[in-house]
């Protein structure tokens, strides 16, 4: 769904419609999708007639004039009902044998229809290609293969691509004209190209296994031709093509876009060497609590390929009621965009297709738990990069979004801002990244993501990375969007040169959340921006660094126990007057918590209160943290609060803090102190623990 126009935080937001209707448009493609050249129209009522299948037009022909048509000959299928064979059955018939389709090997004008077993053993071109139930294509393991096919490809049978040794397997789509696209629906569209797996159709995309990803062991340099590697990558070679990451401090329009895209000439333990020197440098980044942060370097090649062209995106969709298998995959130039009704700059811009997503698990429910989507990578995508919409118990390990549009890790969020999400339930991200995630135009990329945690139970992110998003106010590495309420577990994740927040929540909650640990640095706006109106969160420990506008933003007040902040290391590295800013608060709530924190490196005060008077007052505690520098700062323009508390660091008494009350006055804070009781007793600044992986989680193929 496109991203809304919001207005400032803290002022409601319009009802935002979802792009839709083109499913309205969707051209049949059900059930009898090619028709041989050889049979007339009597033969076809007959066949449909006797089938029980529903008589539909035959395939859209590829540019160049009309198509002929092969199919498979039956022989040895098994019967209906009976299981599909083995995706590595490597006894069918080869596609390169002319008896096999009727004397005529399939050409690029060709729609092929397989009902048998065939091995893929020669690169091949066709028009179109429907596996039927109980046919199969596997690729021959042991070659060098692609399959280039000018139209769909559906899977009601079995695909495999599970190349061995160094054969790599590709499943390419060189016509796609995004022009046509109509999106939306349940069903194939013939005018939408791409790869499609519906029915029961088995999908197996088995690449080599590697490391997805590891962290530079040592600052880099503009001009290096070799990178230290924290950990000894594991099927790394010559010719794989690495994203090294930003990590510069947020100075700059292009601090969140300084990648370096390169190529490896060679590996030796945790040394790559590269082909041609690095353009910019990659500092190591001291964000405290004992952590030094390298860059991330990204493996973005696979052996097993599924990709348009730069010029025309097709897609990945999947509804079948059997699990999927895709690991080791690099999914390239998917998710097709159309031009838009809205210009910016006197250009017309583009939007999404809606339903035309780089992986996309459609409406599976139940039928999709564990599936496993792992070490994939999706690129140069024009939408949405990992989508499993309304399917649950889907696992995403160490997988890559890399050049993206839109929200990367997402499914469809509600149709406007009454109505809830429709949830997806244990959901996890595992140590998967997110990098350089963009909206056209990036001006309007209002509350754009890499990890949208939508609603469901049960959902995890764990040791994952956000950098390099995009988009304006509201954009961040992780978002707790608005109506979508979900229960997600979240640890160890980290965000770094997003060009907006790290985290960004805006949610009105009826649940209590935990957040943590968690690191952000080198953020545009806050490593932590926490709205809307009331909700309930725990934050900690976690560490936030050199983040450009502060740590902390604070607009929402409590639900019921209210949000707690605790054992955080907040870190302004001389970048931002303060360390943590109360914004607007829309109602009033429950008592917000500021504990046991250590602040400092800002320029003028640890905590500003700055609610504006327009909304509601702060109700704010600050207990046993510990600050370099001054303590607080009530702002003039503010309203006064409702209940500021401060009880710093090895103090025994709390004090209440107000612009014009009784009490000491303190000019340094802009208030007057008096005595104030708090129910808890002193304790000691926490210092946080934080250990991030170095690497990916390992990863394997399936078991021939």
């Amino acid at each position: 769904m496109k991203h809304r126009a919001v207005p400032p935080a803290g002022v409601p937001g319009p009802q935002v419609p979802r792009r839709g209707g083109g499913w309205r448009r969707l051209l049949g493609w059900l059930a009898v999708p090619v028709v041989l050249a050889a049979v007339g129209g009597e033969e076809l009522i007959r066949r449909t007639l006797v089938s029980g299948e529903a008589a539909v037009p035959p395939l859209p022909h590829p540019a160049g004039g009309p198509s002929t048509a092969a199919e498979s000959r039956p022989g040895g299928l098994p019967e209906a009902g009976s299981p599909s064979p083995s995706p590595l059955d490597l006894t069918g018939r080869r596609w390169s044998d002319a008896g096999g389709w009727g004397g005529a090997v399939p050409g690029a004008r060709t729609a092929v229809r397989i009902s048998d077993r065939v091995l893929l053993d020669t690169d091949a071109a066709v028009a179109s290609l429907l596996i039927e139930p109980g046919g199969s294509l596997v690729f021959a393991p042991e070659r060098s293969l692609t399959l280039a096919s000018a139209g769909n490809v559906e899977v009601r049978g079995t695909l495999a691509l599970a190349p061995a040794g160094s054969a790599v397997h590709t499943l390419h789509f060189p016509s796609v004209d995004e022009r046509s696209f109509v999106g939306g629906g349940m069903t194939v569209a013939g005018t939408d190209t791409g790869l499609w797996v519906t029915g029961a159709g088995y999908l197996r995309l088995d690449g080599a296994a590697k490391t997805a990803w590891v962290r530079a062991a040592t600052a880099l340099r503009a001009g290096d031709t070799a990178i230290t590697l924290a950990a000894v990558p594991a099927g790394w070679q010559a010719g794989d093509e690495l994203a090294v990451t930003p990590t510069g401090p947020p100075e700059g329009d292009d601090f969140s876009t300084r990648y370096d895209l390169c190529t490896i000439g060679r590996v030796d333990g945790r040394t790559v060497t590269l082909t041609a020197p690095l353009a910019n440098a990659h500092p190591r980044v001291a964000v405290g609590a004992g952590l030094a942060l390298g860059a991330e370097v990204l493996n973005l090649t696979r052996s097993v390929r599924v990709e348009g062209t730069a010029q025309g995106r097709a897609h990945v969709h999947v509804t079948s009621s059997r699990r999927a298998d895709v690991r080791h995959a690099a999914l390239r130039w998917l998710g097709p965009r159309t031009p838009g009704k809205d210009t910016f700059a006197g250009a017309r811009v583009t939007e999404p297709v809606l339903g035309r997503y780089g992986l996309h698990f459609h409406m599976l429910g139940d039928a999709s738990r564990g599936t496993v989507v792992e070490g994939v990578v999706v690129r140069d995508t024009g939408s949405h990069a990992f989508v499993p919409h309304a399917s649950h118990g889907i696992t995403f390990r160490s997988c890559i979004s890399h050049q993206t549009w839109e929200d990367a890790y997402w499914w469809d969020g509600p149709v406007d801002t009454r109505t809830p999400q429709t949830p997806s339930d244990d959901i996890t991200y595992d140590s998967c990244v997110a990098s350089r995630t963009v909206y056209e135009p990036a001006e309007r990329g209002y509350r754009l993501t890499g990890f949208a945690l939508g609603a469901g139970t049960g959902g995890t992110a764990r040791d994952c990375v956000a950098v390099g998003v995009q988009g304006a106010t509201g954009a961040s590495g992780y978002e707790w969007p608005e109506t979508s309420e979900g229960v997600w577990t979240f640890e160890r994740c980290l965000a770094h040169n997003n060009a907006r927040n790290g985290i960004f929540v805006w949610l009105n909650a009826q649940h209590h959340h935990t957040v943590g640990p968690f690191v952000a640095y080198h953020n545009g706006g806050w490593g932590i921006e926490h709205g809307a109106y009331l909700n309930d969160f725990d934050y900690g420990p976690g560490v936030l660094y050199g983040n450009a506008a502060g740590g902390l933003a604070v607009h929402a007040l409590g639900r019921d126990r209210g949000t707690v902040f605790d054992g955080l290391l907040i870190d302004a590295a001389g970048r931002s007057d303060y360390a943590v800013v109360t914004a607007k608060h829309q109602l009033a709530g429950e008592s917000v918590t500021i504990s046991r924190c250590r602040l400092t490196g800002y320029r003028k005060a640890g905590v500003a209160f700055r609610a504006t008077p327009d909304g509601k007052p702060d109700d704010i505690a600050v207990l046993d943290c510990s600050f370099d520098g001054n303590e607080v700062w009530l702002d003039p323009d503010s309203a006064d609060g409702a209940r500021i508390v401060l009880r710093r660091a090895g103090d025994r008494q709390a004090v209440r803090l107000a612009k014009d009350g009784p009490g000491e006055a303190r000019p340094q804070w802009n208030a007057t102190a008096s005595p104030e009781a708090v129910d808890t007793p002193p304790r000691a600044v926490a210092a946080p623990s934080v250990a991030l992986r170095d690497a990916a989680a390992a990863t394997t193929r399936l078991k021939v």
